[in-house]
């Protein structure tokens, strides 16, 4: 079977393709060298990954090794960004939680307080958040993707998953979600760069010999 470095390479040439394909078609079809640009940049990334993408299912792939890391780095970004974002009611949180009467001040009946700052206690609280969860991202992945040359080698299986992602990207950018949704033409863009990540995937696909 090829190595990374053979699908990483016909990926660098499948990105190229798909960039020229994607970034021709969205100029020819709107005129609009910014989107044709942003179009083809995004279909370029997005084929590269899919090109890599069947072996994370792989311990000690360099696939599987870079998605771990960028999940985990997507990670600590969504956790801080929730905490910095949701900073106020964290800290009161924390107050209410360890603020509390101790046992020799009852006795007494008097009121005593753990001599801990909330906002300290809250910071702690999101870095033990942020290390169990990035700490979880391996076995999450290995759990999802399965034993080696499982689904993530299926033709059907990835065409499906990448109609589920197309789908999600034309619902996130539509009405339903945006109050006035993007116009058609970004839409159009957007689904054209996630579908480039199927085309990776047979080009992974094609050089294992596991299209048929």
């Amino acid at each position: 079977m090829p190595n990374y470095p053979t699908h990483s390479r016909w990926g660098r040439i499948g990105a190229v393709v798909m960039a020229l394909a994607v970034g021709g078609g969205l100029f020819a079809a709107f005129a609009s060298p910014v989107l044709a640009v942003a179009g083809a940049v995004g279909a370029a990334m997005t084929t590269f990954v899919g090109a890599i993408f069947p072996d994370v299912d792989h311990h000690n792939s360099i696939p599987r090794r870079k998605a771990v890391w960028a999940l985990r780095i997507l990670v600590w970004v969504g956790v801080v960004s929730l905490a910095i974002l949701a900073w106020n009611p964290l800290v009161d949180a924390v107050e209410t939680a360890v603020v509390v009467p101790g046992e020799a001040a009852l006795a007494e009946g008097l009121d005593s307080s753990v001599d801990l700052p909330p906002g300290f206690v809250a910071s702690v609280v999101v870095l033990l958040a942020g290390f169990v969860l990035a700490g979880l991202v391996d076995p999450v992945i290995g759990y999802v993707t399965g034993p080696h040359r499982g689904w993530t080698h299926s033709v059907p299986i990835t065409f499906a998953l990448t109609a589920a992602l197309v789908g999600i990207v034309w619902v996130l950018t539509g009405p339903l979600i945006l109050e006035d949704g993007l116009g058609f033409e970004r839409r159009a863009a957007a689904v054209s760069v996630v579908g480039t990540f199927f085309v990776g995937i047979l080009v992974h696909l094609g050089l294992d010999g596991e299209i048929w």
